[in-house]
């Protein structure tokens, strides 16, 4: 079960905007009229700052945590999953020296498939990349050996 309560009365100007969804003021920056969005789904509370507000300054705002916004049975699954470093997802370790190149090159491959345009950053990575990859040339001396 969520306790929106949780949420709701550390707000200001707390309107109900339709089932299971508020508005009230930002607790973020300084809201003269309400831009945050608050919804309850199936098994979190969703939030939304219309003036930009990430929800990271939202919670730190109301002296809540990421864990607050998820029911009972979720909020034991977030707590195991950010157990060890309080990131979600765990870094990928290659390792293979050369695997973290390979997925620059297919991260690189799938975005221009898409139509993503790459930074120049970007471009002069994957083609770094690239070069890594690429067999070394032999040289006339090295052939005729």
């Amino acid at each position: 079960m969520i306790h929106t309560d949780r949420v709701l009365n550390r707000l200001d100007r707390v309107r109900r905007t339709g089932a299971d969804k508020w508005m009230a003021c930002c607790p973020a920056h300084d809201d003269k009229s309400p831009s945050l969005s608050i919804r309850l789904t199936d098994d979190r509370i969703l939030l939304h700052c219309f003036a930009g507000c990430s929800a990271e300054a939202v919670l730190d705002a109301l002296g809540l945590k990421f864990s607050d916004l998820y029911d009972d049975a979720s909020r034991a699954a977030y707590a195991r999953a950010t157990a060890n470093d309080g990131r979600r997802f765990k870094p990928l370790q290659p390792t293979d020296p050369l695997e973290q190149e390979r997925l620059i090159v297919e991260i690189g491959r799938a975005d221009i498939k898409a139509g993503v345009s790459l930074s120049f950053e970007d471009r002069a990575r994957l083609k770094l990349a690239i070069e890594r990859l690429r067999p070394p040339r032999r040289t006339p001396h090295e052939s005729n050996g």
